[in-house]
């Protein structure tokens, strides 16, 4: 959901003179411009091409509107002239006003049309018969003399009448009757609104507030409530404000000032989200937008500047609703559904971020950084105990690296060490320890447990780490609250709840989430890359949250979360003795993991182009071979199980999808993806999947299969893709640094 750029039009060849008006004619779906020398062009919104030319008027155009019950357009002019335009480009009526027009508008509730000027406001009937002789009948009018200079902008709310001028002044106008005249009355006037001429005005109503924004040659926006009172100053503006206008279809005002670009600003939060907003951050320096428009009923964005040049944007659905920008490339992202709604991501350079949506912005997002090496975890590491063990084995920390099984490993960033040694084994001593946590390691894969609040993170090093929250900044006790309580917490899937839980609810799971992040315990178990992750919670009925691992050394390594402990390594019947191979579960790297909590089964995908299926069980020796996945011609990235199609997707390097019948396990569906998949998603309300394609998103129905949105954006590979349904959105994460959140497929409803 974002705003594109969708044309641009240079008038060089059209025109000489410089535009001086902007406006709109929903019939036609045609843009107008008015130039200063009086002419008129009527230009299509979709094509930009040229449909009409006028030169009605015998000075600068200052001013369009559009009056919708007649379908008219009206323009004004400096020559003192009032032009009625039907929709068809055809003159109806011209209305001699005796002096220079600066600004026209429509009061529907009280029908009349105001006028401004030097120094005097004017309102006239509105007369769509023409009994008087014209739309307006002049001989009713009545004018107040309460600006001193031009009455730069009027705009119409209700039945009031808000106006400004070069005198400084915002006022507020009512209007009554007196013998058969409107007569204007002062509800409120501001004599010093801005310390220089005001130059634009802008009305956003929305369900719960009304704003009132002016622009001035001060170089800064105010932000006014509904009976003109002062709320705040925008400041940081370089330029005078040049164009104002409210782009209902994404909920922003775009804010134009000279050499700059537009400023985005959310009315509703208050606050600039430009930076959270994509729409002009590929855009050069110096667009310096001299006027904007932005029609109610159409889709699109107007604006021209200096160089006789017009842009159009266009809103986008599948746009990106906000981008999150990072400093290092995002591995891994993972949230959790409780209030508040938090995002977590997982960076190459060691660096976990928390993202909190502000809950008043459907775009800005507050974000904490904490990094691996400020951390100093407790090490559960199982490898002193299993080594004793062994007798032809020495003890101590020992890492065993299994070489590849194949010639191909899995893609890599090229400036990102992480390849396979040669060597046989590692001796990890605590001198190295500490210096790869100082340097931090590369996140790979993120969960966040619900059942237990904690946040896993698999890395590069071999290690997964276990994230929780700060108590100790809180003061809250971590085991005060038991599951059941920290349930309620979660939100209702599909909306975001405004309504506040209880108190005792609030202080055990909001407060705790305002903490930061800390990392407790590491679980050592690998040696090399863990690249796989897969829950199964405590809706699997083992009274407890295990947690499956898988990585680079071809390792299966079941954790008990509750107590973060290792609970068993899959190890081969075959083999009688330990050694290296007798813990190799397959003949690649193991790339991803999943669970199916209906079959209680657990899949594993290879960089040997296989995925094989397992029984879950508590102890290596239930972990049975079910089946083996074959089908894919290079790497298995990603491996997922649907439970509404009781089916098993995977995705591979080789620019496939392949769908694997959950009972015979017989693919009986290819996608091709036109691309290397790297991540895969299910859309938890309608089943929909979606798959990082590279750098793009794509979305495949559930039942048909086709695919029916596509994201455009990220500017490298998409690392990871998550669906949050409170939000109706979906989240990815990619190498560019940035995560962007896109409006989640909306699934029309069966025909009956």
């Amino acid at each position: 959901m974002a705003m594109k750029r969708h044309l641009t039009l240079t008038l060089r060849e059209w025109q000489h003179h410089p535009i001086t008006a902007l406006g709109y004619c929903p019939p036609r779906r045609e843009f107008l411009l008015g130039f200063e020398d009086g002419a008129i062009r009527w230009c299509d919104l979709e094509n930009g091409k040229l449909s009409t030319c006028a030169t009605e008027h015998h000075g600068m155009v200052t001013h369009f509107l559009y009056w919708p019950q007649p379908r008219l357009v009206l323009s004004s002019s400096i020559d003192g002239t009032l032009v009625v335009w039907t929709s068809g480009a055809t003159i109806l009526d011209r209305i001699q006003l005796g002096r220079p027009i600066f600004s026209i508008s429509i009061n529907v509730q009280r029908h009349m049309l105001v006028c401004g000027f030097k120094g005097q406001l004017i309102v006239f009937p509105l007369d769509e018969r023409k009994v008087s002789g014209h739309v307006i009948d002049r001989a009713k009018g009545s004018s107040n003399h309460s600006h001193t200079d031009i009455v730069s902008q009027i705009s119409c709310q209700d039945h009031h009448i808000y106006t400004t001028g070069y005198d400084k002044k915002l006022m507020v106008f009512d209007s009554y009757l007196n013998h058969d005249k409107q007569v204007l009355r002062v509800v409120h006037c501001n004599p010093r609104a801005h310390t220089a001429g005001i130059t634009h005005l802008l009305i956003v109503r929305d369900s719960e507030s009304t704003r009132i924004l002016t622009g001035s040659f001060d170089k800064t926006v105010g932000v006014w409530s509904q009976d003109a009172q002062l709320i705040y100053r925008i400041t940081h503006f370089t330029g005078i404000i040049t164009g104002l206008c409210y782009v209902p279809s994404v909920g922003t005002v775009w804010i134009a000032s000279t050499n700059a670009l537009p400023t985005l600003y959310d009315p509703r939060a208050g606050e600039i989200v430009s930076d959270f907003v994509d729409t002009f951050q590929d855009a050069a320096e110096g667009l310096a937008l001299q006027r904007l428009l932005c029609p109610p009923e159409a889709s699109h964005v107007v604006g021209i500047n200096r160089q006789h040049q017009v842009f159009i944007w266009k809103y986008n659905c599948m746009g990106c609703v906000t981008i999150l920008a990072g400093t290092h490339p995002i591995e891994c992202l993972s949230y959790t559904a409780k209030i508040p709604l938090l995002l977590f991501s997982g960076h190459s350079n060691g660096m976990v971020q928390k993202w909190e949506r502000n809950h008043l912005s459907t775009f800005l997002y507050s974000n904490e950084s904490v990094h691996t090496s400020d951390m100093r975890p407790e090490r559960c590491d199982p490898w002193i105990r299993k080594r004793a063990q062994q007798p032809s084995v020495r003890p101590g920390i020992l890492r065993a690296n299994t070489p590849s099984r194949r010639t191909s490993t899995p893609r890599r960033r090229a400036n990102t060490p992480g390849k396979r040694p040669n060597t046989a084994c590692t001796l990890v001593t605590q001198q190295s320890v500490r210096q790869t946590q100082r340097k931090g390691a590369m996140f790979t894969r993120s969960l966040f447990v619900e059942d237990l609040d904690i946040l896993v993170m698999s890395a590069e090093d071999g290690d997964i780490y276990i994230w929780e929250f700060d108590d100790s900044i809180t003061g809250s006790d971590s085991n005060h609250t038991d599951n059941q309580d920290k349930n309620k917490c979660l939100l209702p899937r599909g909306s975001i709840s405004e309504t506040p839980p209880p108190e005792h609810e609030k202080d055990t799971a909001i407060n705790k989430r305002e903490a930061g992040l800390i990392c407790k315990k590491l679980l050592c178990g690998h040696s090399q890359t863990v690249s796989g992750l897969a829950l199964v919670g405590l809706e699997s009925g083992y009274g407890t949250v295990y947690l499956l691992s898988g990585g680079w050394d071809c390792r299966l390594c079941l954790w008990d979360l509750g107590s973060c402990t290792l609970k068993d390594t899959f190890s081969n019947s075959e083999e009688d003795r330990w050694s290296e191979a007798k813990e190799v579960a397959c003949e690649g790297s193991i790339l991803d993991l999943a669970y199916s909590p209906e079959r209680r089964l657990f899949a594993y995908s290879s960089s040997d182009g296989q995925v094989y299926i397992r029984h879950f069980g508590q102890v290596s020796s239930e972990m049975t071979l079910v089946g083996v996945l074959q089908g894919h011609e290079a790497d298995v990235t990603a491996i997922l199980w649907h439970s509404r199609r009781d089916a098993w997707i995977s995705g591979s390097e080789d620019g496939t999808i392949r769908i694997w019948d959950g009972n015979s396990s017989q693919c009986h569906r290819i996608l091709n993806t036109k691309g290397a998949v790297t991540c895969l998603c299910i859309d938890q309300v309608n089943g929909s999947i979606i798959a990082g394609v590279h750098d793009t998103i794509r979305v495949y129905d559930a039942e048909s299969l086709l695919q029916v949105q596509t994201n455009l954006g990220h500017k490298d590979c998409v690392q990871s893709v998550i669906h949050i349904p409170e939000l109706k959105q979906y989240a990815s994460a990619s190498w560019d640094c940035t995560i962007r959140l896109w409006n989640a497929y909306n699934c029309p409803p069966p025909k009956p």
